[in-house]
């Protein structure tokens, strides 16, 4: 087995260097805990798990870990705990240690996370906000309006909604595919242009792509730093394909019988082949696919054998259209970025300044706001913070406003002030991601293509 110890020491001695309870710690113990699985070191992967799931009970990367470390560990009803505290996370349900029973969970309720989507919530009714003015006291653009239909704060959820009841897809996550589209995916110019050119685009017009020798083969691979967007999009590529929506995690590949975790694979992409067209979406493929070199267990070899002849079948099946998502594309199997399966990749990085002011409105929108908000000063301040860190900020703001509220007896607006000090009390989630990657990318040197993430790193003085 293959090792790179030097990697292990460096994020080892990142981790000691923060406090246990420190957020930031958490990407960099997920990013851990998964190397050390890939590895073969189930153990300390599941220490790590463990560890980020005592300050982030409801991290879905965590819990997906920590089961298929426990699982590994052969603790299967420790795994089985772990699973279904994250299905229950996935649909939208609170659980508490009573109706699980084992003792690593607290027996405090598990509260979902503010960025991730409320289960059948609805549009808010409110007092209609004010319009925010600059600091120079010119109106500035008015916020713009929403439709019921448009989504808001699962815009960068990590999870994907309950299945619809009447069909039952054993087991399988899937949604109404025309929930959302691009249209609902606030700003990212930059990666639409890609994933038009690389898969719409060529989808729209078969008989230009036939006469450029452009195939439809293989899947797409998502990549970048937690909380930036990459399930949501990938489920706006569905609703833009009109194609079923099959998404699966560690939790539901990994099993704890003989041959179960690389029949849950074909199970998946069985059942998609029979609902098509359908997409098939890979979450966190870095520890669904890991490197075979790096991994000492029969069944992580098994699952990643079993999904390249997955892949390698789509050739003969129209259809079915593959996605993943993960935040480690350096931890994934050489053999599935091979020409063929996953070799078209994607960046997704924190929001830009666009982006970002186009997401503050939107959230912005929905709440009584007093006048004289900056935004463009919320934007200058918010460099690196993901498109979940955005939906924190403003509703740290409203929980001012709400107490301030309450004292008083009546409405008062989320002020700038309110913002500037969330700003303040939430720090950017992916800083811990950046580091790392900047990290393995000291490593490696040169000769792996990372030449984006390397001038964004650059650009932003990190590493």
């Amino acid at each position: 087995m293959t090792v790179d110890r030097s990697v292990f020491q460096a994020l080892e001695s990142a981790v000691a260097a923060m406090a246990p309870t420190d957020p930031s710690a958490v990407p960099v113990r997920i990013h851990l805990a998964g190397l050390y699985l890939s590895a073969g070191m189930a153990e300390l992967a599941l220490t790590h798990s463990m560890t980020v799931l005592a300050v982030a009970p409801q991290d879905t990367a965590a819990l997906s870990l920590a089961a298929a470390a426990a699982s590994a560990n052969g603790k299967d009803d420790l795994a089985d705990s772990y699973r279904l505290l994250h299905a229950a996370l996935l649909n939208g349900d609170l659980i508490t240690s009573e109706s699980v029973g084992p003792e690593s969970v607290t027996s405090e309720q598990v509260a979902p996370d503010p960025g991730a989507p409320e289960p059948g919530a609805r549009e808010r009714v409110g007092p209609e906000p004010v319009a925010p003015e600059s600091s120079a006291g010119q109106a500035s653009e008015p916020l713009p309006t929403r439709s019921r239909s448009s989504i808001r704060a699962d815009l960068f959820a990590t999870s994907t909604p309950t299945a619809d009841p009447s069909h039952d897809l054993a087991g399988w996550d899937s949604s109404d595919p025309r929930v959302v589209t691009l249209a609902d995916v606030a700003g990212m110019q930059d990666v639409k242009r890609r994933l038009q050119r690389s898969l719409l685009g060529p989808m729209a017009n078969p008989t230009l792509s036939e006469a450029f020798g452009k195939q439809l083969r293989g899947g797409l691979l998502l990549w970048g730093p937690p909380g930036t967007g990459k399930t949501f999009i990938a489920r706006a590529l569905s609703g833009e394909l009109g194609a079923r929506f099959f998404s699966a995690t560690p939790a539901d590949i990994y099993g704890s019988f003989f041959g179960q975790s690389e029949q849950n694979v074909a199970r998946l992409f069985t059942e998609a082949r029979r609902e098509a067209p359908g997409v098939v979406f890979l979450d966190e493929l870095d520890a669904i696919g890991g490197r075979r070199s790096r991994r000492n267990t029969d069944q992580a070899r098994a699952v990643v054998n079993q999904l390249l002849t997955e892949l390698d079948g789509l050739t003969s099946n129209e259809g079915v259209y593959v996605l993943a998502a993960t935040n480690a594309p350096w931890d994934v199997d050489d053999a599935l970025r091979r020409p063929g399966r996953f070799d078209r990749t994607i960046l997704v990085l924190p929001p830009d300044e666009p982006a970002r002011d186009a997401l503050l409105r939107m959230e912005l929108k929905e709440r009584p706001v007093a006048p004289g908000i900056d935004v463009a000063r919320l934007v200058r301040a918010t460099d690196t913070y993901s498109g979940a860190d955005l939906v924190r900020v403003v509703e740290a703001a409203t929980e001012r406003a709400l107490e301030r509220s309450m004292q008083l007896g009546m409405v008062s607006p989320v002020a700038d002030a309110d913002l500037q000090a969330a700003v303040r009390d939430t720090p950017a989630s992916t800083r811990g991601w950046l580091s790392t990657a900047a990290t393995y990318l000291a490593h490696v040197g040169d000769g792996e293509d990372f030449h984006e993430l390397r001038g964004y790193l650059r650009s932003h003085k990190i590493g």
